[in-house]
């Protein structure tokens, strides 16, 4: 697994990316938080991102949750203390784990594992959930459409369906395109 280390202190630096490492994952660079994340990740493609911080700044958290949004990557936050108001801010940037320091590579392998799993997880949820609209969508499409041919040709609603069905069979069109072209001619 590709990793990116973010993180400012040198001194803590040599030592999460020993540990990182350790745990068996592939440390593909190691940025400063001045470092432009768009960037890397999209150079580097990691699989996770892990940020080492005493106290991040605001812009490096800002830049995480935007980066959550637009390159969506586990992000996970290794700190030295307990920072609730940290902890806080980092979860709503998107941080899946936060942890203090005592790192062992185990440890490390644990937690990239759960925020791999739990971010899997998310992506699965938000696609279902893109489905789950777009299907209703095309169902309250397809409604109108249906309401539209009984009011406008005295159908009923199994003629106003059947009609609608026959007309994306004959087009070669998905039944929601039909409904919607029903709807655009009846705004006319």
């Amino acid at each position: 697994m590709r990793v990116l280390l973010v993180d400012r202190h040198s001194a803590r630096l040599a030592t999460l990316e020993r540990v990182i490492v350790a745990a068996g994952f592939n440390v593909v660079a190691v940025l400063g938080e001045d470092a432009d994340l768009y960037t890397a990740v999209n150079r580097y493609t990691p699989d996770a991102v892990i940020v080492g911080a005493d106290s991040p700044s605001r812009d490096v958290l800002e830049d995480l949750s935007t980066l959550g949004q637009r390159y969506p990557k586990p992000l996970l936050m290794l700190a030295s203390r307990d920072d609730r108001a940290l902890m806080a801010r980092a979860t709503e940037a998107g941080i899946s784990a936060y942890v203090m320091d005592g790192l062992s590579a185990a440890l490390v392998r644990s937690l990239v594992d759960v925020a791999m799993r739990q971010y899997r997880q998310m992506e699965s949820l938000k696609r279902e959930l893109a489905e789950t609209r777009e299907t209703l969508a095309d169902r309250q499409v397809i409604d109108r459409a249906k309401c539209l041919l009984m009011e406008h040709r005295a159908m009923s609603e199994k003629q106003a369906y059947s009609q609608l069905r026959k007309s994306a069979m004959d087009h070669g069109l998905p039944l929601p395109e039909i409904a919607r072209r029903v709807m655009v001619r009846a705004a006319e």
